[in-house]
């Protein structure tokens, strides 16, 4: 009796261990991904401030044409939706 036990825990020890470099290999992994979205999202924020930035300055340069853009987009946008109804 005393080998069957001794071989049951020398089982739910190596599973164990085996669980547990699974869930760190896991979570090694996560980590890695995670801090890669970190670089990534922070690139496509600075991307977001610097075409704000360029409209902003494009607007103070040139206000008639962002107008006219404007007026055309809206105008296009309007166009779109009424063909959907």
């Amino acid at each position: 009796m005393a080998s069957t036990q001794g071989s049951t825990d020398k089982t739910i020890d190596r599973t164990t261990s085996t669980a547990h470099e699974a869930v760190d290999r896991v979570a090694q992994t996560a980590t890695a991904y995670a801090e890669r979205f970190g670089e990534k999202a922070e690139e496509w924020l600075e991307m977001k401030d610097n075409w704000v930035e360029g409209a902003r300055e494009y607007v103070r340069e040139h206000p008639v044409a962002a107008l006219g853009i404007a007026a055309a987009a809206g105008y296009i946008l309007s166009m779109l939706m009424r063909s959907r109804d």
